[in-house]
């Protein structure tokens, strides 16, 4: 039976695939309501079926009382989270250890980790226990450590490994209570956004794609996962991606 989730939470809705994964379950599910957490709320789309909120990890007791709000009144089918940092002013990709920093590796754990931690913390409980439901969060390729063969981009990739690592505890614990939910990491392919724009240069010809293409894979993958997937990591073209 095709997955139709009705109660839908984006996390990262203002950025380039989130935004995109937003209107794809717009135009996927007729009927479904979409809340939207994002940095920058007034950047998040507009739409009648679209709740939009502002998300901080500084405030963790807004994400808690935001968490029981949705709970109380009737929990979630589907929870994406698209938060994610490759690169700041003040955090750029490491190419060598020697250009490691406490703060640069503090910003970028602080984004890719532990965000999607405390997600995790309040948000799981709101999946269904007895039918399917969906967490998928943003992970990446590179965060594999045995498909690593070129180094580099130590923060980031320890980050994503990290966040597959939180995703594969999560999932363990999430299925002695919700037998039917699924806690997967997804790679979006490289899409054109604010992350990859200084790192466009040299790809091969089509290797780029648009963030709508990309959100519209993910979600086919999300649709086809069950249960027995929960705790891996899948590629936008639903390949698994070694940990």
């Amino acid at each position: 039976m095709p997955f139709s989730p009705q109660r839908i939470a984006v996390f990262g809705a203002s950025g380039a695939i989130g935004t995109a994964f937003v209107h794809e379950c717009l135009d996927r599910f007729e009927t479904a309501k979409v809340f939207c957490f994002a940095r920058s709320p007034d950047r998040i789309p507009v739409h009648d079926r679209v709740e939009s909120h502002d998300l901080s990890l500084n405030d963790l007791e807004g994400l808690k009382a935001r968490a029981e709000a949705l709970k109380a009144s009737g929990g979630l089918d589907l929870i994406f989270v698209a938060t994610g940092q490759l690169h700041s002013p003040t955090a750029k990709p490491e190419k060598t250890i020697r250009s490691l920093s406490i703060s640069g590796m503090e910003e970028t754990f602080h984004t890719n980790t532990v965000l999607p931690a405390m997600i995790m913390k309040y948000f799981l409980p709101l999946l269904p226990k007895q039918q399917k439901g969906v967490f998928a969060a943003i992970s990446a390729r590179v965060g594999s450590i045995s498909d690593n063969s070129l180094g580099g981009w130590y923060s980031y990739r320890a980050s994503k490994a990290a966040l597959n690592m939180l995703i594969r505890c999560a999932a363990i614990e999430l299925q002695r209570t919700h037998q039917n939910s699924v806690v997967i990491g997804v790679h979006p392919g490289t899409v054109d956004s604010e992350l990859s724009k200084p790192f466009q240069r040299g790809l091969p010809e089509g290797q780029l794609m648009r963030p709508v293409k990309s959100a519209a894979l993910l979600l086919d993958v999300i649709n086809k996962v069950d249960q027995s997937q929960t705790g891996r990591c899948f590629a936008y073209d639903g390949t698994e991606i070694a940990p």
